[in-house]
């Protein structure tokens, strides 16, 4: 494996741990889920295709939001597997206090703060660009996995 490819992957390994942290009581699998929902009210087995997980750990990951009193699930009518969710007011908080919690370690770790010199800033903006970039194609990756009919482990749907 290349080195700067292997470097990258430990630096993504290491700051996932960091932002789960940041994010507690939050998991990153809650994050994610509670932050999908919140942009758009969905049904669970259409989030589970967006996360790219099993419905098993879909409903794992529901369940523990659930119990926290972050979503609500409610049937759908005329389907009776259909399960819709949303996010409630405690839900919304507690994902707002994760990102900005997430924020604040993100800024910490780039320097981010009173005394950085402007090279610093500009180093630091660099980062959150490419990691805006990163997200980019992260999410046409997910696209194109979707349209493929491939899942997470590399398996078809």
């Amino acid at each position: 494996m290349d080195p700067e490819l292997r470097r990258a992957v430990q630096t993504l390994a290491l700051a996932g741990r960091g932002l789960e942290r940041a994010a507690a009581p939050l998991t990153l699998p809650q994050y994610r889920v509670l932050a999908l929902v919140a942009s758009a009210p969905e049904r669970a087995s259409r989030l589970a295709t967006q996360v790219d997980v099993t419905k098993a750990a879909m409903t794992g990951v529901l369940d523990a939001l659930e119990a926290h009193g972050w979503i609500e699930r409610a049937d759908v009518a005329g389907d009776r597997r259909g399960v819709s969710l949303t996010v409630t007011a405690t839900g919304s908080a507690a994902l707002e206090s994760a990102e900005e919690a997430m924020g604040a370690w993100l800024a910490e770790v780039l320097g981010s703060g009173p005394g950085e010199t402007a090279t610093g800033a500009e180093a630091s903006r660099a980062v959150l660009r490419g990691l805006c970039a990163l997200g980019d194609a992260l999410g046409r990756h997910r696209r194109q996995r979707m349209e493929d009919g491939v899942g997470a482990a590399g398996g078809r749907r």
